[in-house]
């Protein structure tokens, strides 16, 4: 009978010594994916604070050609007319190459997922 207890005691221990590892597993799981969601999140919101940087950037840029032009060419209206086609060029060719660009933003996220790793690997 005192074999018996001490199995029963020892197959007890080893089923919650499990219970306690497969939650704790599922608790890292949660974590990482938390850690992955809030990286990806840090990711886009400095890359759209750099995007309103940039957009402000070209759009004053782009202003400023217009007066330039319109200087150049004596007809302000014209100047704008100039620039705006400008736009449209740049928006035609970002159209026909949305695949390459696309294809550069993934590579981009992926690559600091893998930094990040790497990051992870080295520290143990």
């Amino acid at each position: 009978v005192g074999m018996e207890n001490d199995a029963e005691q020892i197959l007890k221990k080893v089923r919650d010594d499990i219970t306690v590892f497969i939650d704790l597993k599922i608790r890292i799981l949660r974590l990482t994916v938390v850690e992955k969601i809030a990286r990806v999140l840090a990711f886009l919101s400095y890359g759209l604070v750099i995007l309103l940087f940039a957009f402000f950037t070209v759009l004053f840029l782009f202003v400023a050609l217009g007066f330039f032009l319109g200087n150049l060419l004596n007809n302000v209206a014209l100047g704008f007319l100039v620039v705006g086609g400008l736009y449209l060029l740049l928006t035609m060719c970002s159209i026909l190459a949305r695949y390459k660009i696309r294809l550069v933003f993934i590579n981009l996220i992926i690559r600091s997922f893998q930094m990040h790793d790497d990051e992870k690997e080295n520290k143990i």
